[in-house]
């Protein structure tokens, strides 16, 4: 079994709302989620640069990696997405932001242009109130963490 290691990132705005981007599975339009930006790590990078990298690419906002919060969290993550079972070890980082961005500006693959279905910003009580499967399960207290700038003194493992 391979495992892809890869860096996700919560970014909130100035009212502490979380960015999140709506997923597809290819082969089946009937499983859809919604999870932070994010995605795996380039040869020699560091989680973070791989965090800000993937954070520009998504979205187009830029960000140094030394701005990100963190690391914040890791998951083991286990998914199925075009008809394969995919393994990711993820570190999760947090960004607060107020810059403006549009997806148009976004350098999204292929797969991701096929797979990004929309791209919208979510409230805690947002989260907490809906019935969408959203990723990871704790990213209300991802957003509490990132909200208050203090970082874990280790990690929180997250399931």
């Amino acid at each position: 079994m391979k495992v892809r290691t890869a860096a996700r990132v919560v970014l909130l705005n100035g009212s502490g709302e979380v960015f999140l981007l709506h997923a597809r599975d290819l082969h089946d339009e009937s499983r859809h989620w919604w999870l932070t930006c994010g995605g795996g790590a380039e040869l020699g990078e560091t989680p973070q640069q791989t965090a800000a990298r993937e954070l520009a690419e998504e979205t187009g906002l830029v960000c140094e990696p030394d701005e990100l919060l963190g690391p914040l969290a890791t998951r083991r993550a286990v998914m199925e997405f075009t008809e394969k079972t995919l393994h990711q070890d993820e570190v999760y980082f947090g960004l607060v932001s107020e810059d403006e961005f549009d997806l148009a500006d976004a350098v999204w693959t292929e797969v991701e242009k096929r797979s990004i279905v929309e791209g919208r910003w979510w409230s805690k009580d947002d989260i907490l109130a809906t019935d969408a499967t959203v990723y990871p399960r704790s990213l209300p207290l991802l957003m509490d963490i990132v909200w208050s700038g203090r970082v874990p003194e280790t990690p929180l493992e997250l399931d």
